[in-house]
Parts: C-alpha cells; structure tokens; sequence
C-alpha cells in the first residue's frame, strides 16, 4: 500500500504525471494548448495554487506551483481530469489517458532547490533534443517572460466544453517565494539568465556531439496515440524532498517519519472506534472520507525556505 502523504499550505512542490503507457496524447497542437492553458487556470483559482513553471511534454506536463493552502491533491484532480475529458473525446477514444501511478510530487525546501527543478521542468524539450530553446517548444508553458502577467483564458472551443456556458478564467503566473528582495524585473531577468546559460551548455555539448534538434515540425508529425520505442525506466525512486542542505533534508525526512507513526496511530485508534482522535497536520484522504479532524502545523512542518 502506499505511503499515506502530507500535504501542507505554503510548500513549494514539483508536479508531474505520466500518460497511461506514455502515449504521445498531449502531443503540442492547437488543441491541446488551449486545454492545458484553460485547465490550469480555472485549477489554480479555484484551489489557490500559485504556477511559477509548466512545460507539457507529449506524455507528460512538469509544473511546480506554491500550494497555499494543502489543496495539490484537489488540483491535479482537477486539471488532470479536465485534460483527460477533452482530450479522450478529441481523439474519440474512452479508457485510461493518465497511468495509474500517483502524481509525482516532491517538496523543494529552498531556493536552490527551486531553482534547480524550475529549470529542470523548462529545459525538458531542450534536453530532449527536440527544440533549441524552451521558448521555442509549442506545447502549453509558463516561462520567467510570464511572470506577472495576468492571461483571461476562454473555454476552448470544441465539442467537450460547452460554448453556451464558456466563460473566462484569469492566471497570472508569479516568481516563486523567496526572492521578495528583488523587484519583479529583476526575478525574471535572473531566471532568464539561468536559462539562457543552461540553454547554451546543452547546444554546446549537442554541437561537439555532432547532433541536430529534431524541429517543431517533426514533434507535431507524432501520431499522438503512439508511445516510445523505450522502455519505461523500472523501480525509479521518486524522492519526496529536494534539497542539496543536509541538515534542511534531514529536519524534513525526521517531520515525514514523525507524521507516518502518528499517521498510523490516529488510524488504528480510528479502526477502534475513537472518532474524536485528531491526525497529524497535511492528512490528506482519511480528512476527505473520514471526516477526521488534524492538528495544526508546529514548527518547520517541511514548509520553511532556507536562503
């Protein structure tokens, strides 16, 4: 069974989610775009979750998002349903888009941290040999340039969204937390740098190893309900925690022990019949089913960032 998981207000995370058998379905056409881009928008209002980076590969979308209020399991439903629904009857199919593993989601607990998996979900198609730059990838993303601009989204029109209901939800895109010393102006040219930086290595190496980029043109011929020749990668660990500060990960995985023993031990006095127990803070299911009642967060509780 899997690890129950804690959710908290004010984590800054990565969050990613594969395609049922790695299937090309979120391909970067017109279409999906505009699904991505209104999904996303109506999600974040409505669970108050802050964007600060989406790259959507052909099988997968990278995010990472300040959750402010413990809401990221609501709004990956969400966003990822929404997808789902739209995109299934695009291609006039039915069954399983996304594979059944959950959502990958880890807490980044400081700015290198941060940084580090803000360029990671940008530089994806980049890496990937497929565009040169991160601005140049068609599929829907939110880049450094985005940052403080507010975009009115309309429902998209096709047959899933009904266009006698179509209204407009609002994004606006903001730098992560941590930089409140810098202007806005500043944050982006920052990140712009780094990007650019990170750009000119991969080209760099791709040059000395005599390799070109495959071109938009070659992405969008894929047929979208095709999957990788590769093997999917095997028993891959998906750390719960980034962070390059020992005793930042180490104060973090000690809070994730202590909230699964007392995790546990709510939920054995609950199978006996004491509904009053109150579980650890960030409880996430039993909450929703149960109705159970948590404890507010005390201390660190994986939420602090340290410089």
């Amino acid at each position: 069974m899997t690890k129950a998981r804690q959710h908290l207000g004010g984590q800054v995370v990565a969050l990613n989610r594969r395609t049922d058998e790695r299937r090309y379905f979120l391909r970067p056409d017109i279409h999906i775009r505009r699904v991505v881009d209104y999904e996303i928008a109506k999600a974040t209002g409505k669970h108050n979750v802050s964007v600060h980076a989406l790259m959507t590969m052909s099988n997968h979308p990278h995010l990472v998002v300040t959750d402010h209020n413990g809401e990221r399991s609501d709004f990956m439903r969400d966003f990822c349903s929404g997808i789902a629904r739209a995109r299934n009857q695009h291609f006039d199919r039915k069954g399983h888009f996304w594979d059944t593993q959950q959502f990958g989601d880890m807490v980044l607990l400081d700015r290198q941290a941060i940084e580090e998996k803000l360029l990671y979900a940008w530089l994806n198609p980049v890496r990937a040999g497929l565009v040169a730059r991160a601005k140049d990838w068609p599929g829907a993303k939110i880049l450094p340039s985005d940052w403080g601009k507010e975009r009115e989204i309309t429902t998209p029109k096709n047959g899933f969204y009904n266009q006698k209901k179509a209204k407009t939800v609002k994004i606006t895109p903001m730098p992560p937390p941590g930089y409140e010393d810098m202007e806005l102006e500043e944050v982006i040219e920052h990140f712009e740098t780094l990007l650019r930086e990170a750009e000119d290595r991969i080209s760099e190496r791709r040059r000395r190893a005599g390799k070109s980029v495959q071109g938009v043109r070659r992405v969008l011929r894929v047929d979208p309900l095709t999957a990788p020749g590769t093997r999917a990668q095997s028993g891959k660990l998906n750390p719960r925690f980034a962070s390059k500060n020992a005793a930042l990960m180490a104060l973090a995985q000690q809070e994730r022990r202590q909230f699964l023993a007392d995790y546990d031990e709510a939920t054995d006095r609950l199978r006996k019949g004491t509904r009053d127990t109150p579980f650890p803070p960030g409880t996430i299911r039993l909450r929703k089913i149960a109705y159970v009642n948590c404890r507010d967060p005390v201390g660190c509780e994986c939420t602090v960032l340290a410089a």
